[in-house]
């Protein structure tokens, strides 16, 4: 992962954006507004550890205190947790699901089993298996305790919870980027710009694909480029409907800025992986990510 910069569409952390980016679209389509897969998480924490304390259910489904806090507060107003202080702890609040909860959480659960499926539908058992390791030693990075998940599969009868995963590992990457490449750049900022290095003069249009950013925020995030000086948008001459797009001199030179600390964040994203694990577990995540083509 040193040396000389990743192709973008080489670069794990943008194939987990997009996979999870899959994985929030299957999850629409499959499960609905009921319930978000957070909300889901934390569910299936208490239906695991029933009275567990607030602190706790958040670890289990990866949501941090501010997050979590919110959260629960929501799902106590809809009736689906039910919170009380701990007698031994006045500090601690004790979660447990209600028996609206319990039914929401049967009743979602075929669907969320589907969006388990359809995520890991183009791989073979095997390489389902490489995947799913790949990503849990990713994840436990962020020190997740994914045996309890995996203790809740009875529950959520979906192969190995792999969107819990991608979404844990998408934590990571945030956390990482955010310690070694955000002075500058976020990420999908990043993403425009790599694709304009890889290919210059490309329309407005197909960089957003490149980047895997819908039309709205493509258009807000270079107009900020713009602003920035760091990219150039001029009228296709062909097609006046067409914006096309080239890095600016300052844009090049911010690109190789940032570059090393790029080359960190990926390098210490597939750290908990061999050599051979981080090229497999990459090509998989290529494959998941081309869910978003279709």
């Amino acid at each position: 992962m040193t040396g000389s910069p990743l192709r973008l569409s080489q670069a794990p952390g943008q194939l987990i954006r997009i996979a999870q980016q899959v994985h929030t679209r299957l999850w629409a389509e499959n499960v609905g507004q009921e319930l978000t897969a957070p909300q889901y998480a934390a569910l299936i924490a208490l239906a695991v550890e029933p009275g567990a304390d607030q602190r706790t259910v958040g670890e289990r489904a990866s949501l941090d205190k501010a997050t979590m806090a919110e959260m629960v507060g929501r799902l106590v107003r809809r009736g689906l947790v039910l919170r009380r202080r701990d007698p031994a702890d006045g500090r601690r609040k004790l979660l447990t699901l209600s028996p609206l909860g319990t039914q929401l959480v049967q009743d979602v659960s075929p669907g969320v089993a589907r969006v388990q499926q359809q995520l890991l539908a183009p791989l073979t058992e095997a390489q389902r298996t490489e995947l799913m390791t790949g990503l849990a030693r990713m994840a436990r990075m962020e020190d997740m305790a994914l045996e309890t998940m995996v203790d809740a599969r009875p529950i959520l009868d979906a192969p190995r919870v792999v969107g819990y995963l991608i979404r844990v590992a998408q934590q990571v990457h945030t956390r990482l980027w955010t310690e070694h490449a955000s002075g500058e750049l976020t990420a999908p900022q990043h993403a425009v710009l790599a694709a304009l290095a890889e290919e210059p003069g490309i329309d407005q249009r197909t960089v957003g694909e490149r980047a895997s950013l819908d039309k709205a925020t493509m258009a807000e995030l270079v107009s900020r480029l713009v602003r920035r000086g760091l990219v150039l948008r001029r009228r296709d001459p062909a097609d006046g409907r067409r914006n096309l797009l080239a890095l600016s001199p300052a844009g090049q030179a911010l690109l190789d800025q940032v570059g090393a600390g790029v080359r960190t964040v990926q390098a210490q994203l597939l750290a908990p992986l061999d050599e051979a694990e981080r090229e497999r577990v990459v090509e998989l995540l290529a494959v998941v990510a081309r869910l978003s083509e279709e």
